[in-house]
């Protein structure tokens, strides 16, 4: 069973609060579809949500301006593969027996924060924050603050710690090795 959704908020077209409710519905279905075909549609649609494009230039910082574009295709790519085979397949278990209440949504300078508010069968609750921007027309995440720890930040300090310890090519032969322990196979 997936997370019930209960929104305080209204949820018109377009809005910020709807593009949450939106991620959330299709991570549950994510969960029950075993249909390759519509599996695809449910990840391109979560895909679609992220800017996974921002997120993959702040976690490489200064390196990306070193990376020509293929390079940038290449990790962007890298980062997408992981989000799909390990992070979402996490959300889906995560969220599959909560109930999430969209508690509102704020305006801060051009970025609007959703408040959600993820509650256990056994009464115990984390706070949820969307970070989303505005991008091309619509609203896309751009953060996720879990109990107050930026995911964004999280995966951002692993990164560079590796670019640190070892090299972007370091970094790349990681995020492959952990693709192939998944049983997938990276991009090339």
């Amino acid at each position: 069973m997936f997370a019930t959704l209960r929104s305080s908020a209204a949820t018109a077209n377009g809005s910020a609060t709807s593009t949450v409710n939106q991620l959330l519905a299709t991570i549950g279905k994510l969960r029950t579809t075993t249909d390759p075909e519509e599996r695809e549609k449910l990840v391109t649609s979560i895909d679609a949500s992220l800017a996974i494009q921002k997120l993959s230039q702040q976690a490489l910082g200064a390196q990306w301006s070193k990376l020509d574009s293929k390079e940038r295709t290449h990790f962007v790519a890298l980062v997408t593969q992981l989000l799909e085979k390990i992070a979402y397949p996490n959300a889906t278990r995560f969220f599959s027996s909560f109930q999430v209440e969209v508690l509102g949504e704020d305006a801060e300078g051009g970025r609007h924060i959703v408040r959600t508010l993820v509650t256990r069968p056994d009464g115990g609750a984390v706070a949820i924050d969307y970070i989303l921007e505005r991008t091309d027309g619509r609203w896309v995440i751009v953060d996720v603050i879990l109990d107050h720890q930026s995911l964004v930040a999280s995966m951002t300090s692993q990164i560079r710690a590796t670019l640190k310890d070892s090299s972007y090519r370091g970094l790349v032969g990681q995020m492959q090795a952990r693709l192939a322990q998944n049983g997938m196979r990276p991009s090339p």
